[in-house]
């Protein structure tokens, strides 16, 4: 709620300091004394456009003082636009100078005019005839009839919202299956080409070192087969043949063997000997294997140049070597498994039409609802309204379903009997009526009420919203423009039941709305001959009861003005006691 207000040099009030509590607070004073001067700063601190004529000089200022209880929305937005708070208090302050731009400042930190003016509605709810932004913007009237719709509207609204963000993550999905399918197809095709090639060749792991390894020995066949027969030859030639060295080792063996036993030493040689006699005659059986082998493969080296040129295909394509080569395999391998998947759009296209028939039924439900709580929120404002100087009026509502929309703000669900475009709120437009009289013609209530009507249906609208207000403070202007008398009590009664559960803050000039007040603050006007300027000041009992006697007959000091006042003070006491015992007996 709104703690305080501090004007300076504000149009015609040059200092004022604004004491404001719960309940109902009017506002009167004689014309031109400068009662719109509150709601002129009200509507500056809230971000509204500055009107340099209300800058009486590079002085003027308005300040304003809130409290926010936790949960407000309000505290969120400031604190993403770097304003802290402590202990929930806010000070709002708007400069203008004379010449050049305003500035907008919470708790000290500027902020822009447009990022107050977002939040301006969690903050104050301003009914004026030139404020009625309400009555006139489909989504607003929407939003009023699904907070009276309670918990039960709140659900339908909830599971329709989820259904839609599933929807439209579908959509874009699928539509980007389709869109990408061409190109997948291509990918897959070209992937399952180059396995099949690699299949075909059948490469395994080291294959290409090991046939290198091969080529080369086989490429130099004829030295080896020299070598190796050389080899041999010296091992185990004809025993008459100097190079024979089996030939020579067992000579010596037999040399040693004789006079072995009669020395160690020699012994040990002899053993030696032996040893390297089973050696040499085992690599001369592996050399005369070795040549055989070599005489057996005849070609087998054109094989294997033949199976390395397969292999060094597949290296220039997929790898430096034939591991390269199978790791790229098994990778597009598991890449042609995801394609073959997601090019399968039937799945997706059965999920994202159960999705949508799923979300068909909750708009379905949503409108009904809406339907049932748009027949009682009519009829309770309309009884509201025929006890505020309106008493053939009637309140109507059109819930009808948007239109198609080639934007993508709302998406088509085919298969309805009239399709209609699902927005993020569902598909109905909803749009208050007013029936001026019996047998009238329903209407817009934008185009059918006046000014001064139109803040009245304001009235009986907060008022039916009371229990579910968003805003904390209420703000009227003119709401009793055109009417006097009964209806202007029963104005103040309604006015006063609002004040029960919100702050309200009224500019009057009627008596009878007055009397219901919690507080009365006067906005008053003094004239040295050439300056005319306004102070605010808080009324007493007393103080009230010559106020109310100025309004009633001009004359304050009037003894029959006074009890004339008295007797609407009392009324009004007594109106609010009776007020509150049927509002209580309504909520049980």
């Amino acid at each position: 709620m709104i703690e305080f207000l501090k004007l300076h040099k504000l149009g015609i009030i040059d200092d004022a300091h604004i004491e404001l509590g719960h309940g109902l607070t009017v506002i009167t004073g004689e014309t031109g004394a400068g009662k719109t001067m509150v709601l002129s700063a009200l509507h500056l601190l809230l971000g509204g456009k500055s009107d340099q004529g209300l800058a009486a000089s590079k002085e003027t200022s308005v300040q304003g003082g809130w409290h926010l209880t936790d949960g407000t929305a309000v505290i969120g937005q400031l604190e993403e636009a770097g304003v802290e708070l402590i202990d929930g208090e806010l000070i709002m302050t708007r400069t203008m100078p004379s010449a050049g731009r305003s500035r907008c400042s919470a708790n000290g930190t500027v902020i822009p005019q447009a990022v107050v003016a977002q939040f301006a509605d969690d903050l104050v709810a301003v009914h004026g005839q030139s404020d009625q932004s309400l009555l006139r913007k489909a989504s607003k009237q929407r939003d009023v009839l699904d907070r009276f719709g309670g918990v039960a509207l709140a659900k339908c609204r909830d599971r329709y919202t989820k259904l839609y963000d599933v929807v439209r993550a579908l959509d874009e999905e699928f539509e980007t299956a389709i869109s990408s399918q061409a190109e997948q197809r291509a990918e897959l095709a070209d992937l399952r080409l180059k396995l099949e090639l690699i299949e075909a060749v059948a490469p395994t792991p080291g294959e290409d070192d090991e046939l290198a390894d091969a080529a080369a020995r086989l490429s130099n066949l004829s030295a080896l087969q020299e070598a190796a027969a050389s080899a041999s030859e010296a091992i185990s030639g004809d025993e008459v043949g100097e190079a024979a060295a089996l030939h020579g080792i067992q000579s010596a063996t037999r040399a040693l063997e004789s006079v072995a036993q009669f020395d160690p030493t020699l012994a040990g040689f002899r053993d030696q000997l032996r040893e390297v006699s089973v050696i040499l005659n085992e690599v001369a059986v592996d050399l005369s294997r070795y040549l055989v082998d070599l005489d057996a493969q005849p070609g087998e080296l054109e094989r294997i140049q033949q199976r390395r040129s397969e292999l060094t295909s597949l290296t220039r394509q997929f790898g430096a070597s034939i591991t390269g080569v199978l790791e790229w395999s098994g990778t597009a391998a598991a890449r042609v498994d995801v394609l073959e998947r997601s090019g399968d759009l039937e799945q997706l296209g059965a999920q994202r039409a159960q999705a949508r028939a799923d979300l068909a039924a909750a708009a379905a439900a949503l409108t009904a609802a809406r339907k049932r709580a748009g027949r009682e929120f009519c009829a309770r404002v309309t009884t509201e309204m025929q006890g505020l100087a309106m008493p053939h009026s009637q309140l109507g509502v059109a819930i009808r379903h948007r239109k198609p929309m080639a934007s993508q703000e709302g998406l088509v669900i085919e298969g309805l009997a009239d399709p209609a475009a699902f927005g993020a709120s569902g598909v109905d437009e909803v749009e208050f009526l007013l029936l001026a009289h019996e047998g009238a013609t329903p209407a817009p209530i934008g185009k059918a009420a006046s000014g001064g009507e139109l803040s009245r249906i304001m009235l009986a609208l907060e008022v039916v919203l009371s229990e579910s207000a968003s805003a904390p403070t209420f703000v009227f202007d003119e709401v009793d423009a055109g009417v006097g008398g009964r209806a202007a009590v029963e104005i103040g009664r309604r006015l006063a039941a609002l004040g029960k559960t919100s702050q309200v803050l009224v500019v009057t000039h009627l008596p009878q709305v007055a009397a219901f007040a919690d507080h009365h603050l006067v906005v008053s006007k003094q004239s040295d001959g050439r300056v005319t300027t306004s102070g605010v000041a808080a009324l007493d009992d007393s103080e009230r009861v010559r106020e109310l006697a100025r309004m009633l007959a001009g004359q304050e000091e009037s003894t029959h003005a006074a009890a004339h006042a008295q007797e609407l003070l009392d009324l009004a006491a007594l109106e609010r006691t009776d007020s509150s015992h049927a509002t209580g007996e309504r909520r049980t």
